[in-house]
């Protein structure tokens, strides 16, 4: 899926305090709102903390006249940026990953079609992630893009826009998918050594120990 490589924010409608991102990211902006007794306060704008549902769609929590109300992100980039004139009842993610909400990745349609893609081109339920910090070049495996979003403090769509090669990282991270591509993928990037332990995560010996440097060293020995 190619996503949409330039980032832009345009207002929810009917919500002038909300702006979503193209990529999938959300967030408020600075706002006055009246107090309980008298006079008023000046509220911080701040990205919305994105978290999955029971079916894997990610939702935010929004704010709208003292009262909280949920919201799915992929609705919420298909009402901010695709037309609608059929006014089409359900969101399809084309590549069946539920958490790339790019809308290049989403298409309005009918129940009947939602359902009929889905079951030709699968479900995605979620998949694993791997993240090197470009400072210390520690590698660390994540069960989805899910919590890899919600324990690094990342937008959900910058994530995507490094796993897909569009961006080359994002607050000090790259990703790739933890799949039987990541060592290839991990050594073009960086070198061998890196790639060494990319390949001890895939192989599920957990997070990388001290140890892994000479079992390095050993494997790369002539025979």
């Amino acid at each position: 899926m190619n996503n949409i490589k330039i980032e832009v924010w345009r207002e929810l409608p009917g919500v002038p305090f909300v702006e979503v991102s193209s990529f999938g990211d959300v967030h408020t902006l600075d706002r006055v709102v009246p107090c309980r007794g008298k006079g008023t306060r000046l509220v911080k704008g701040r990205v919305l903390k994105q978290y999955p549902n029971k079916g894997g769609y990610l939702k935010v929590d929004i704010s709208i006249n003292g009262t909280k109300v949920h919201r799915e992100v992929h609705r919420l980039v298909a009402q901010t940026f695709i037309p609608n004139s059929d006014n089409l009842p359900e969101v399809n993610h084309k590549d069946c990953d539920r958490t790339n909400n790019n809308i290049s990745n989403l298409e309005w349609c009918t129940h009947e079609y939602n359902m009929q893609y889905k079951n030709k081109y699968g479900k995605s339920l979620g998949h694993p992630v791997l993240a090197i910090n470009l400072a210390t070049l520690e590698v660390y495996r994540f069960r989805s893009q899910s919590e890899t979003s919600r324990k690094l403090g990342l937008g959900h769509g910058s994530l995507n826009e490094v796993i897909k090669g569009k961006r080359n990282q994002t607050k000090g991270y790259w990703f790739t998918n933890a799949d039987n591509k990541s060592v290839e993928a991990t050594r073009d990037r960086f070198d061998d050594v890196v790639a060494y332990k990319v390949k001890k995560l895939i192989a599920g010996e957990g997070k990388v120990e001290q140890q892994w440097l000479n079992d390095f060293i050993n494997e790369m020995q002539p025979a």
